[in-house]
């Protein structure tokens, strides 16, 4: 081993590491390592959540941060109306350790149920003494604390506290994290310590019945193939434990050149690729069409950092956490799930990304939404992406997207020539029109549907399905063409205090408020102006309601969408 070496840059300190066991070959780490205080939400516009640094973690909501393409994200958000996770999952952090006092991670280290902490006594016969978090495999203790920085980075991308007033979240808000500390202050380790850790998570699930469904492994082994690691990952999958392992940051072809562990060729092995902000395969990640199974977020991850606060990294090191977070939410969601279940569930679900295809088995990012619908968690999920509708033909534009209602003859009012639009999509409500979006779509400023001239603004409903970012608005304005006139707008906004549901009246060349009420994340939002009432619906029950006198003569009506469609029938946040 060497030492190692030290120079900033840009900034930032990064930190390069050789040795016989390595993390990520270059860490990047912004200095800001302060601790986070309860109620600095309140203060932060940004978070999504109480989190105070949510708004900055573009792996689990992608608002365009760092020059990003929003919505290239885990679907984290959606995810979160599913599961939030549960302490029963357990994953094993085979890393450096973890910051054992870190308050964005206390409450869900695992807590071994059969030793009592403290007593010097093997309490559940298991050859470790007090493991009530773990075990050091280096100094041979039951304290894997953290000396290195990069086990408890990689901890907080997978389960730090959700929802808590501090710091950061992970994909699991509530999870049991077993650490298993291999790497020293250094960031060096053993493979001997590797194979005593796999060993120890294995025999706690297959002989304790602790529920491990993981092992999270950022971690390369430059010494290349070995049987005997491969028969302890072997044995991992057939107690029903998932092995995922980053698949190293030399920017090379795997298929051609096999990086280990992530090479080897066993069921429950997940190799997971970086992506980048912007949703391609980042520079510095790994690739390889038959060896690397799929993308995550890994560059620029903020996560927890020694001493109580946070720090940002760059490495498929970051990546992997993400799927292992992922797999954590689907273990509470479908207790017992198996590990061919769960390799088909996220390959199965990812999100479509052209530049990835060639570069992973599955050519695309996870999806941990898309995933639990896989298992039959939550509510059916349509897979997509930012390349999803140029393959399938659902983006706007498409003719076979463009519809009319039945019977009536509809020109699209915001086109120039007000062609008229065909189709069989648009259904009539009681006498009334209703628009479904996803049936109905027309292709002028990517979001417009309209409906036909003589139709009175007063009998017009639209119905959309939408996700709220990470950042701005969706929702629907009612527009008389005629005039260039926007009547009535509908919308979800994202405040401090969470997402309102606002209806809107156009007075005087202004936007007069006319109702308002709280608002979920997502749904499908129902706007309805019908005679002098406009009602704002969500998921069936009315969020907001506004009575006004005026009821306009008959003439054209578009209905414009807000935001941005991500998949056939969903918009969200522009």
């Amino acid at each position: 081993m060497e030492r190692l070496g030290w120079r900033r840059a840009a900034g930032r300190i990064r930190r390069r590491t050789h040795a016989r066991l390595a993390g990520p070959e270059w860490l990047e780490r912004r200095v800001q390592c302060a601790p986070v205080v309860a109620g600095e939400a309140a203060v932060l516009p940004s978070a999504v959540l109480t989190d105070p640094l949510f708004g900055e973690q573009w792996g689990l909501a992608n608002s365009g941060q760092h020059g990003g393409t929003p919505l290239v994200d885990v679907n984290a958000v959606a995810a979160w109306d599913v599961t939030t996770g549960s302490r029963s999952a357990v994953v094993a952090v085979i890393d450096s350790g973890v910051d054992l006092t870190h308050p964005d991670l206390v409450d869900n280290l695992w807590r071994n149920p059969g030793e009592i902490a403290g007593n010097g006594v093997d309490d559940d016969a298991n050859g470790y003494v007090d493991d009530v978090h773990g075990w050091d495999f280096v100094a041979g203790d039951a304290v894997p604390q953290d000396g290195f920085g990069h086990g408890t980075h990689v901890a907080g991308i997978i389960g730090a506290v959700g929802n808590n007033l501090r710091g950061v979240t992970g994909v699991a808000w509530e999870v049991s994290l077993m650490i298993l500390r291999v790497q020293d202050d250094r960031g060096a380790g053993s493979t001997a310590a590797v194979l005593a850790a796999l060993d120890y998570a294995t025999r706690m699930r297959r002989d304790h019945g602790v529920y491990v469904v993981a092992t999270n492994n950022s971690w390369d082994a430059p010494a290349g193939y070995s049987g005997v690691m491969e028969s302890r990952i072997r044995a991992l999958g057939e107690a029903g434990i998932m092995f995922v392992s980053a698949a190293g940051n030399q920017g090379s072809d795997v298929d051609a050149t096999p990086r280990y562990p992530g090479a080897y060729d066993l069921a429950n092995v997940i190799n997971v690729a970086a992506a980048s902000p912007d949703g391609d395969v980042a520079r510095l990640s790994n690739w390889g069409s038959t060896r690397v199974d799929l993308a995550a977020p890994g560059t620029l991850v903020v996560s927890t950092w020694p001493g109580g606060g946070t720090g940002t990294l760059s490495g498929t090191s970051m990546a992997a956490p993400h799927v292992s977070g992922a797999i954590a939410l689907l273990a509470a969601a479908r207790p017992g799930i198996t590990v061919d279940a769960l390799r088909a569930a996220l390959l199965g679900s990812t999100r479509p990304i052209a530049s990835h295809a060639g570069r992973t088995v599955a050519g695309g990012m996870l999806d941990v939404r898309g995933a639990l619908a896989a298992v039959g968690a939550g509510p059916p999920w349509t897979r997509g992406g930012p390349d999803a509708g140029a393959a399938t033909g659902s983006v706007p534009g498409d003719a076979s997207a463009v519809v009319q209602p039945q019977g009536l003859s509809v020109a699209d009012a915001f086109a120039a020539d007000r062609r008229v639009l065909d189709g069989d999509g648009w259904r009539a409500v009681s006498g009334r029109i209703g628009v479904v979006a996803g049936a109905a779509m027309s292709g002028v400023l990517g979001t417009s549907l309209v409906l036909r001239d003589d139709v009175r603004v007063a009998d017009v409903g639209v119905s959309i399905t939408f996700v709220l970012g990470g950042g701005g608005s969706v929702g629907v304005v009612a527009r008389a063409d005629a005039a260039g006139r926007t009547l009535y707008r509908a919308r979800v906004v994202r405040t401090v205090l969470g997402p309102r549901a606002q209806i809107h009246r156009r007075i005087d060349g202004r936007w007069t408020l006319l109702a308002t009420g709280r608002a979920p994340w997502h749904g499908t939002l129902r706007f309805d102006v019908a005679g002098s009432e406009q009602r704002l619906a969500i998921d069936d029950r009315i969020v907001a309601r506004a009575q006004d006198t005026a009821i306009f003569a008959a003439g054209s009506l578009g209905l414009e969408m807000l935001g941005r469609r991500s998949r056939a029938g969903e918009f969200r946040a522009a």
